[in-house]
């Protein structure tokens, strides 16, 4: 959506769970959570193969890190909770998923409100300072090149 970056994490993160290509990650069964099968994840998204550009990787350096730590970090810093496993969750998994999934929630990452990507913001010390103050968080536009 407008106002969103794309180079912004979150942004590259709805276009991977929507892409076809990546099979490692999913909605779950009610679009209002993430699931990701860490094995595949490693391997189609973080692995040397994805990052050299290999045709089979079709994220290729999508993320910066190799490492999958990295990664959730990066989803808890945008506010993204891990949740547990219920009966139900995994009805779309991925195919093929052979890997322990891991489901982690956002209320503003939902399967069918891409206008909700503008509220998740990364949680800096300003931006905890100014949640706790119950200001509003500001985030910095997309550079006119981005646009």
């Amino acid at each position: 959506p407008a106002g969103v970056s794309p180079g912004a994490f979150p942004a590259k993160l709805w276009q991977l769970v929507n892409s076809p290509r990546v099979r490692s990650l999913c909605w779950d069964s009610r679009g209002r959570g993430l699931l990701v099968d860490r094995a595949l994840f490693e391997r189609e998204l973080l692995s040397v193969a994805g990052a050299a550009g290999d045709a089979s990787a079709p994220a290729s350096s999508v993320f910066k890190a190799t490492n999958f730590g990295s990664f959730i970090r990066q989803l808890n810093l945008y506010g993204f909770h891990k949740m547990p496993i219920l009966p139900g969750t995994v009805a779309a998994a991925p195919p093929g998923s052979a890997g322990a999934l891991l489901h982690f929630c956002s209320p503003y990452f939902r399967r069918d409100r891409p206008d909700l990507l503008l509220h998740i913001r990364r949680l800096t010390k300003a931006n905890r300072e100014r949640l706790a103050a119950g200001l509003e968080l500001r985030s910095r536009q997309p550079s006119r090149f981005q646009q």
